[in-house]
């Protein structure tokens, strides 16, 4: 059992789900109302911890009530939360997501306490006795303080840099990711960072850009492709009915790095990331990713056998 410790945004999101946008000066009414613990490297930790491995979340909430909140469900799971940073003075962060009735996303972020992450708190003692660190923020900041402790102390790294760091160029980009295990983004930043208007040609210039052992793509409902060491690969997504799509990138990416920790192949690490992702999409909210028996018996009722 390995330990993984994720690095980035920790939230309260705020869940509505209606069957349209209201206009200016406009009132919708809501279809459903839930809330929930939220943050791309938080939902990691949680999924990577479901899946059967040691999880260490790195990050800062607020000294207010909501922080308490979302660090004792992050407990709940499991979830190692010593090296969280309480700052007075900032709210903890806040994510008001719409859903719409296929299962799709809109989201407004307040990020708060969240910002006062600093590089300085990546360091041995926060990664120490860690096995794989994982970064969900696109700071170059904190990417590059990750990767410099990981790559020193030979621990393997992923990187999510989601749109904000797709939307800072490929240049800067190239900086904060060459030498890094594995780089994960979905299709829409990827032809963000590449100006390419196809995926498939989106994920050939930035290989020939950032130097990383792995670059994984999702596609949503498509499944996801990846190219590892000159193999390109893709593998088609389980297609399910859609409840809820936030956190599935997560999901995908937990499950991922689950199954590379197990040592499973190229086309299984995305069939396992795959089937997670598709489980999660079923179920409300962003921490609603499966276990690791689900993710098996999934693959196992559709005639998968992984090298367990």
């Amino acid at each position: 059992m390995a330990l993984v410790a994720s690095i980035g945004n920790l939230n309260y999101d705020i869940y509505i789900k209606t069957h349209e946008l209201p206009g200016l000066d406009q009132s919708v009414d809501a279809l459903d109302l839930y809330t929930g613990g939220g943050g791309s490297a938080a939902n990691f930790s949680v999924a990577i911890a479901r899946l059967g491995h040691r999880a260490r979340f790195i990050g800062a909430v607020g000294d207010d009530v909501i922080g308490e909140i979302i660090l004792k469900e992050l407990e709940s799971e499991g979830v190692e939360v010593r090296y969280v940073k309480k700052i007075g003075g900032l709210r903890s962060g806040v994510v008001v997501v719409i859903v719409q009735p296929d299962g799709g996303k809109r989201m407004i972020a307040y990020r708060g306490a969240n910002m006062g992450l600093s590089p300085d708190d990546i360091n041995e003692a926060s990664l120490g006795g860690v096995d794989h660190v994982h970064v969900a923020s696109g700071r170059v900041e904190l990417i590059l303080k990750a990767k410099e402790v990981a790559k020193r102390d030979g621990k393997s790294i992923s990187v999510d840099g989601g749109t904000s760091l797709a939307r800072k160029g490929l240049e800067v980009a190239a900086k904060a990711l060459s030498g890094v295990d594995v780089v994960f983004m979905n299709q829409a930043e990827a032809k963000l960072l590449s100006s390419s208007s196809d995926h498939r040609a989106a994920l050939d210039v930035i290989a020939r850009n950032i130097d990383a052992r792995e670059i994984v793509v999702t596609l949503g409902d498509r499944g996801a492709m990846a190219l590892s060491g000159g193999e390109f690969l893709y593998v088609d997504a389980f297609r399910l009915q859609a409840l809820d799509t936030t956190g599935a990138g997560d999901t995908f990416a937990a499950a991922y790095i689950a199954a590379r920790l197990m040592g499973l192949s190229l086309y299984e690490r995305l069939l396992f990331a795959n089937a997670a992702a598709s489980i999660k999409v079923t179920r409300p909210g962003a921490r609603s990713s499966p276990r690791l028996s689900e993710v098996l018996e999934f693959l196992r009722s559709l005639g998968y056998r992984l090298a367990e």
